[in-house]
């Protein structure tokens, strides 16, 4: 890929970054913990103990 190619793609993914902060939410001081179980399809990597 040349390196005009490059600083384009680095411009636009610069551009397109720069909003993300200000995109969220301002913090209530509430908090939610869900502790519902998850459904896991493939547990081998699960350590059994």
């Amino acid at each position: 890929m040349p390196s005009s190619e490059i600083s384009r793609l680095q411009n636009l993914l610069h551009s397109l970054c720069l909003p993300l902060p200000h995109r969220q939410a301002r913090p209530t001081g509430i908090t939610f913990v869900d502790s519902s179980k998850l459904q896991v399809s493939h547990n081998l990597r699960i350590l059994r103990q």
